[in-house]
Order: C-alpha cells, then structure tokens, then sequence
C-alpha cells in the first residue's frame, strides 16, 4: 500500500514538473532586475562614477610623500664664487673663488602639499556628482525598458496560451461531434461526406493549435532569456482569470521620467563643465613643506660614526599661489563650445517632451480602439457561441446541414481568436501608458 502512495506520488510530481514553475507577471519582473545582465551593468556603471566622484574628492586631502636618497659623487662637485663672499683669507685669485663639496650626500623628508583654495577641484566635484546621477537614470531608463519587454512578453504567451486552451476546447467539441456523426453515419441518418467534413475541420483546427503551441513556447524563451535564466528551466505564465480587461487611471505623462533627467541632468553637467572652465581664470592656493634632513660625508664610513655635526635640517613650510595670465584664449572657446551644447540640450529636452506626449496621445487613442474592439469581439465570441449550440442541437435533429454547423464553428473560432488578440493588445497599450506615466510599479 505505501509503494503504491509513494508511486502515485511521483507521477504526480513528474506530471507537475512537465508544467515548470508558475511565475506571476510580478514575479517575473522583480527576477529580471534581479538577474538581467544589462541591469547589472548599468549597476556597475553607478558604482564606477560613484568611485569617481570619491577620486575627486580626495584631491581636497593633504598628499604626504617620503623620499630618501644617497649619492655617491665620482667627482666631488665644485662650486665657484667670487671671493667678496669669502673674504681676503683665502689666497686664491679673488675672482674665482672654489668650493668643494663632500663625496657622499644623503637627503630624507617628509613632503606635504595641501590645496587650501582650488575652484576647479570644487568643479570637478560637482561633474562627479552629475555622472553618478547621469548612470543611475540610464539604470533607471534601462529598468524602466526591461519591465516593459518582460511584460510584453509574458501577456503574449499568456495570451497564445489561452488561445491553445480555447481550441483544445473546440478539438474535443468536434471529437464529440465526429462520435455523434459516426454514430449517425452507422445508422443511415448522416452522410459519410459529413463524418469526412468533420475529421478535415479536426485536423485543421489541431494544426492551429500546435501553431499556437510553439508560439506560446518562443515566448517562454524569450521570457527566459529576459529573466537571464537557463534555457532548460519549465517555466510558465498564469492563465488568464477572466475575459475582461479594466485600464488603469492615468491622466498625462509624468514629468519625471528618466528620458527627460537624463536630458536635464546632462544640461546640468555641462553647466558644471562651464563653471570648472571659468574656474582656470581664478588663482590657486596650495600649502606645501618639507621635513627633512641632508647629511655629508667624505668617507662613506663616516655616516656610521657618531658625527652628528654632519647632519643638517632641510625643514620649510610656505604657501604657493598659482595665477593664471594668458591661455591663448583656450578656456573663452571651450565656454562657448558649452553654450552652444546647452542650447542643443534645450532643443532635444522640448523635443523628447513632445515626442512622450505624442506617444502617450496615440497609445491613449489606440488603447481606446482596443478596449472597444475587445468588447466588440467578446460580444460577437458570445454570440456565436450561442449560435453553434443552437445549430448544433438543430443538425442533431437532422434541421440544420453539416456545413452549416461548421461555419458556425468556424465564426465562433476566429471570434475567440480575435477577443484573446484584443485582449493582449489592451494590456500591451495599457504598459505603455504606465511607463509614460511613471506607474510601471502599478503591474502585478
């Protein structure tokens, strides 16, 4: 008994299994920004301008550097001097005064240089900060894109996939009225023209459902491929709840989409690079000083002896000003280089507005058509429905004629066909408008 619960079991979970995970539209979305590769490039990409903007801001840290260094003079090194500096002791020609150094020189030291007032640092800074918000709308912008393919994508198969099951429906309506023209046949009240008619409308509408079939299964694909997920992975969409379709509120498109602070953050950015321009013309304060000591020797022994009237300090600490003169009038040109850019950027910000209010007016027409073909053709699959059951019953009792039942099957098929398509390109309209709108979190 327990092998038998165990076996029964198994072939459930195996039949469970062929059907692959049940992914909610939500689920779907939150896994593609969770896995895509474009997402986690865009990801790296903030954190490269991020480490920027901290590269840029150290240059506002002291810098600290020691050196040491030994030499080693092959010829000891002579400096000449007139002798009003050394007086009248010396009995060389007092106009050519030498004096020589010692063999071997040792200098060590602690520099340190300072920035105390540097505009085009604060500048640079300020760029900095403009790119990492430049890569995090683009990330934004990229989300933004991948929410709607994955979207797309998964009503598509949702919708192929109801179309299948919709005409699984019709292939086992028509088994039953192949028995029941069989049956007929065999009693000498049907034609076997009519048992024939059926079989071909069988074979035909299995054929459309195949063709249905392997397109629900590209979609799946390409839905895995969105997701970044392996091409071996069962996956697939929830089934439509009902034939109905309710759009979301939205009023005009939103001012904050990434397409338009890309533009403006760009806008920004070259403001910055004017303002890190103009700030060549101002002078520049930095400190800097050493810590140090210089020893000679005129044997090497004699730095490890104890001879400490040979060392002397090298310690200074001043302040360096850096005025800009002339730059052959190359910081005037860059500034009017960037104004010309800022006035490009005002045209393609008026222009990309335009662009997203046009989009949404025609997304906004085409999704009212939509709605309205959708009710029409929900309408019409009713309707034609209730005819073939009408016909059906009527061929039964030998009234109606076999091609008129097939016709009738025929209409009540393209009608289903037709409100599933409506249907999937009401919800298509309507994603768009979400992200026209800045409500893409709205989907579920």
């Amino acid at each position: 008994m327990m092998k038998r619960v165990i076996s029964t079991i198994g072939i459930c979970l195996l039949f469970l299994s062929s059907y692959g995970q049940e992914l909610t539209l939500r689920e779907c979305i939150d896994m593609g920004l969770k896995n895509n590769l474009s997402i986690q490039r865009g990801n790296i990409s903030i954190d490269i301008a991020t480490n920027s903007l901290s590269e840029n801001r150290s240059k506002l840290l002291p810098v600290l550097n020691a050196d040491i260094q030994f030499a080693d003079f092959l010829m000891k090194p002579t400096n000449v001097t007139t002798g009003a500096l050394l007086g009248n002791d010396f009995p060389d020609n007092p106009t050519w005064q030498q004096i020589r150094s010692m063999q071997y020189s040792v200098g060590a030291g602690i520099q340190l240089t300072m920035p105390l007032f540097n505009k085009t640092i604060y500048s640079g800074i300020e760029v900095a900060k403009t790119m990492v918000e430049i890569s995090r709308l683009s990330t934004q912008q990229a989300e933004q894109q991948l929410t709607v393919a994955i979207a797309n994508t998964y009503y598509t198969a949702q919708a192929f996939n109801e179309q299948a099951k919709l005409l699984d429906a019709n292939i086992k309506r028509m088994s039953e009225l192949s028995d029941i023209t069989r049956a007929m046949f065999e009693g000498g009240v049907a034609l076997e023209i009519d048992l024939n008619r059926v079989k071909i409308n069988i074979s035909n509408i299995e054929v459309l459902r195949k063709q249905y079939a392997t397109a629900y299964e590209t979609q799946l694909n390409l839905l895995r491929f969105l997701l970044d997920i392996s091409p071996d992975q069962k996956i697939s969409v929830c089934s439509m709840k009902s034939l109905s379709f309710s759009p979301d509120n939205v009023s005009e498109v939103s001012d904050n989409l990434p397409e338009l602070n890309i533009i403006r953050q760009r806008k920004d950015l070259v403001a910055r690079q004017i303002s890190m321009t103009k700030a060549g013309y101002l002078p520049t304060i930095a400190l800097f000083g050493q810590l140090g000591v210089n020893g000679y020797q005129d044997s090497f022994k004699g730095f490890f002896n104890d001879n400490s009237h040979h060392w002397f300090g090298n310690t200074y600490l001043g302040i360096k000003v850096n005025i800009p003169i002339f730059d052959a009038n190359s910081k005037r040109k860059k500034i009017k280089g960037h104004s010309l850019e800022l006035t490009q950027m005002d045209i393609a910000l008026d222009e990309q507005r335009k662009s997203l209010e046009r989009d949404f007016s025609d997304t906004y027409r085409k999704l009212d058509l939509n709605i309205s073909s959708f009710n029409t053709q929900k309408s019409n699959y009713n309707l034609a429905l209730s005819v073939y059951n009408v016909t059906e019953e009527r061929y039964k009792e030998g009234v109606a004629s076999m091609t008129d039942l097939l016709q009738d099957e025929m209409r009540m098929r393209e009608s289903q066909i037709a409100c599933i398509h409506a249907l999937c390109e009401c919800h298509i309209a309507n994603i768009q408008l979400l992200k026209l709108t800045d409500n893409l979190h709205q989907l579920k």
